[in-house]
């Protein structure tokens, strides 16, 4: 059913004549004739009955007539959603997130995206770096917090710097370093290492293996916890000493202390990645957020 015909159709059922209606409709006589003729057609059912004097309304034109409004209420929503979803103003977005290098900010970056878009509805994953990666290939997430990915995982993803962290090295309290102001990674020779696991963090992983390979050394790695927390609680049980990003810090850090590391190349970026062919006007705005608000996010994780 056009909803043109509908219109022409209820403004005749409602002024009771089609000469009225023509005028209404800025239209002529014949026209409105054509088309409701057209609609009765559609429809199989008479909804007027014209004479000299009068039009009147069939009981099939008067329960259209009543449902008339339905169809226009129904109408105008379509094409006003349509529209917030075109510019991001309305839909859905799965954020993953790398836990404890965004703890410090994610919760504020929500609560901001969502008061200026309150009619989108967010879904937030803890997930590694490489639980992300699979995440995306599967499409089970639609922006991604993470760090730096290689080429070749970062195929079809675009991806935008937010904030770079630093590298410390995590002690316990009682050990010789922790009054020092930094550290270097010769210093680190003979010291039992603690890093994520690589399967978790490749690329951190990677990186904390190319600062020793630069001194020409062979870091004594003896834990490869899955997770920041629980490398945590082995330093702070005297496992050995841990590597790992700064912004650590925000988790429970009892018993623990924190050295910067003095070497070349420590930066830790912290990235956002996004599917390049998506066509989600959400994501596009979540993004645009999250850069025009880099800033706080590195003060929140500072």
């Amino acid at each position: 059913m056009e909803l043109k015909k509908l219109r022409y159709f209820v403004s005749v059922a409602t002024l009771q004549n089609f000469t009225a209606a023509a005028k209404a409709l800025n239209t002529v006589q014949p026209a409105i004739s054509r088309q409701i003729a057209d609609l009765e057609a559609e429809l199989g059912a008479k909804l007027l009955i014209r004479n000299t004097r009068e039009v009147t309304i069939t009981p099939a034109g008067q329960y259209l007539l009543a449902q008339a409004d339905r169809m226009f209420a129904l109408e105008q929503e379509i094409l006003t959603r349509v529209k917030q979803i075109d510019k991001g103003e309305i839909g859905q977005i799965r954020v993953g997130y790398l836990g404890s290098a965004s703890f410090s900010f994610i919760g504020e970056l929500v609560k901001r995206f969502t008061q200026q878009f309150p009619n989108v509805k967010i879904q937030l994953f803890e997930l590694t770096s490489q639980e992300q990666i699979t995440a995306f290939e599967n499409d089970d997430i639609d922006i991604g917090f993470s760090r730096k990915i290689s080429s070749k995982q970062q195929r079809g993803l675009i991806s935008e710097q937010v904030f770079e962290d630093k590298l410390v090295v995590v002690v316990p309290e009682n050990h010789q370093l922790s009054q020092r102001q930094s550290v270097t990674i010769t210093e680190l020779v003979n010291e039992n290492i603690i890093l994520l696991s690589r399967l978790k963090a490749m690329g951190l992983f990677n990186k904390i293996i190319d600062l020793f390979r630069v001194e020409q050394l062979a870091p004594q790695i003896t834990s490869q916890p899955q997770n920041m927390q629980t490398l945590l609680t082995e330093v702070s049980a005297n496992f050995g000493i841990g590597i790992a990003p700064a912004c650590i810090r925000r988790l429970y850090t009892y018993g623990c202390c924190f050295i910067p590391l003095a070497n070349e190349g420590t930066t830790v970026p912290l990235e956002v990645h996004y599917p390049e062919n998506t066509t989600n006007a959400v994501v596009k705005e979540f993004v645009n957020l999250t850069i025009k608000h880099k800033t706080l996010i590195k003060q929140l994780s500072s």
